[in-house]
């Protein structure tokens, strides 16, 4: 459950060596309402920019493109703990600006690892049980440096592509 792309570029814009455009939700967006299963999304594709440099140049050649990926998705989810009430373990509580125990910021820091890490493993599999698209995104990507929502929809067409199931991390 996540936005369509739109459209994937290569093309360096500020410190990101490339980035993918998505169409939101218009509902979604209106209702300003994630779903847990949204935002756990939203942290797994915005990590795949990193785990494709890592399974293609491999984890020594890995860049500091994705600095702000890796700053959104840490953000989504100390939210998702902190705010939104979205753990297991810190329970349906919204900690906010309130003074918190060296403890309590341990379990939210955590619980924050859990869902970062979840959102990677996740995102990792895909990319790997789906490498055969993610070589023609990248050859096509290195012959026009932009590939539109059609375009990208062809390669996932074109090829048997794994959808993962959906399911809380643990």
């Amino acid at each position: 459950d996540y936005d369509q792309v739109a459209k994937i570029t290569i093309t360096p814009r500020g410190g990101a060596g490339g980035l993918t455009f998505f169409a939101p939700n218009e509902d979604r967006t209106d209702s300003g309402l994630y779903s847990r299963q949204y935002l756990e999304s939203m942290m797994a594709v915005a990590l795949g920019g990193r785990i494709a440099e890592e399974i293609i140049f491999g984890e020594d050649e890995i860049t500091t493109g994705a600095s702000n990926d890796l700053e959104r998705v840490s953000s989504t989810a100390k939210r998702m703990v902190t705010e939104f009430g979205m753990s297991e373990r810190i329970g349906q509580v919204s900690l906010g600006n309130s003074q918190i125990s060296s403890e309590t910021k341990a379990m939210i820091d955590g619980e924050v690892s859990r869902l970062v890490q979840g959102s990677y493993t996740r995102a990792k599999k895909l990319l790997l049980e789906n490498r055969e698209s993610l070589d023609k995104l990248a050859t096509l990507l290195c012959e026009q440096e932009t590939v539109t929502a059609e375009e990208f929809a062809q390669i996932l067409n074109d090829s048997e592509v794994t959808i993962s199931e959906y399911s809380v991390y643990a």
